[in-house]
């Protein structure tokens, strides 16, 4: 009985490697890991190696959201596997399931169902752990309950952590919340990125923050502060610092950034000032996505008992009044979103999706591009960046229908 070979190669297309594209690459997989990726005319092919002819395409690192709360109909309290069986078809491997601020019992109970499915899918991405966007942000700012952000102390703390266990991956938190301080060091010990987010941080707050373990932002000019112009009586003729010039002008720390087709979240000259201040490898496009991606447009309904609306003149998700509540992106469309809003180089745009958001939450030892020794992730892309096929540990888990346009 003739027996599967052990190798695939991955042959003809253009791969993303060393953060540039390079033509007629192969890239071997074998064990579901990276073996060699380079030139063709380097990389020696094993006799009997399984093909995939990716002529046309290009080959790049599977996608890796930090920050998805839904997709598919499917909410992260309670649908996890389902998100993951829904975002592999536009190209992405790996996603923490990110729980928005609740009451602290229903957010007990979600991370039970997302620790109890965390790992590999069938058929779908990677559930790699959890992201907690709350319950500690400033309830001024953002879509969710005002009053389901509360005070992070100790108990609530400690209660987070120990149910999340290993699976908690990435905070969000308002470094100016009382007790916040304590908390970042808290999750930092056990483990976790921290990041600020939802917040109106002063200067002070901030670099206390830092000091105390912040090293992300979250979904950066979105839920902070509007500018207020100052009147005559208090201008004194200089420009105040806010939350977004801190974290821009901080090399050490890293952000994501939303692109929607019509830049609702975020300005298309906000999107090149963040490119231009965070080196590659340090800006990550998010989906933000809700239940609502991938599904016709019309109401829905989120953990915390609100609606969400969606339209189709918007990938934008809403409440009732028109405020933004995340999107019904998915990071295949965040990719070109922000090519569209930039015309950022398509290598740099990629890196985005893969590199920088593995780097963010401390998986880039095996996630994040195609180099040897690394997880077998790898996503076909055509020349108008659809996704084509999409690869988890070496194995095919989406191939796109020929007749699908």
């Amino acid at each position: 009985m003739k027996q599967p070979a052990s190798v695939t190669a991955i042959v003809h297309g253009t791969a993303l490697l060393n953060r540039a594209l390079v033509a007629d690459a192969v890239i071997l997989l074998r064990h579901g890991r990276i073996e060699e990726a380079g030139p063709a005319k380097r990389v020696r092919i094993p006799p009997g190696a399984q093909l995939i002819d990716a002529t046309g395409c290009y080959v790049v690192p599977g996608f890796v959201d930090i920050h998805i709360h839904g997709s598919g109909g499917h909410r992260a309290e309670d649908g996890a596997p389902g998100m993951a069986r829904h975002v592999v078809k536009a190209g992405t491997t790996w996603f923490l399931p990110t729980l928005m601020s609740n009451e602290l019992g229903q957010m007990l109970v979600a991370i039970d169902h997302v620790r109890s499915c965390a790992g590999v899918v069938p058929g779908g991405a990677t559930i790699g752990g959890i992201h907690l966007e709350g319950p500690f942000l400033n309830p001024k700012y953002g879509a969710q309950r005002p009053e389901s952000n509360i005070e992070p102390d100790p108990e609530s703390v400690r209660k987070l952590i120990e149910r999340c266990g290993p699976t908690l991956k990435l905070v969000t938190i308002a470094p100016e919340r009382k007790g916040a301080l304590a908390a970042i060091r808290a999750f930092r010990a056990a483990g976790a990125t921290v990041s600020i987010g939802h917040s109106d941080a002063t200067e002070p707050e901030y670099l206390a923050g830092r000091a105390a373990g912040i090293t992300h932002a979250t979904h950066l000019f979105n839920a902070m502060p509007p500018r207020v112009w100052p009147t005559k009586q208090t201008y004194l003729g200089t420009k105040t610092v806010g939350i977004e010039e801190l974290i821009l002008a901080d090399d050490d720390v890293s952000a994501d950034i939303m692109a929607d087709a019509t830049a609702a979240h975020v300005q298309p000259t906000l999107l090149k000032l963040a490119l231009k201040c965070k080196a590659v490898g340090k800006l990550s496009l998010i989906t933000d996505a809700m239940v609502a991606a991938g599904l016709p447009c019309g109401e829905y309904t989120l953990a915390d008992g609100q609606s969400l609306i969606t339209t189709p003149a918007e990938d934008v998700a809403r409440r009732a009044d028109g405020a933004l509540c995340g999107s019904v992106l998915s990071m295949c469309g965040a990719l070109g979103n922000f090519i569209k809003h930039t015309a950022a180089p398509l290598e740099t745009v990629l890196t985005m999706v893969s590199e920088a958001p593995a780097r963010a939450v401390g998986i880039f030892d095996h996630k994040g591009s195609l180099d040897a020794g690394k997880d077998a992730d790898v996503v076909l892309l055509d020349r108008e960046l659809a996704v084509r096929q999409v690869l988890i540990a070496g194995k095919i888990e989406f191939t796109k229908s020929p007749d699908t346009p």
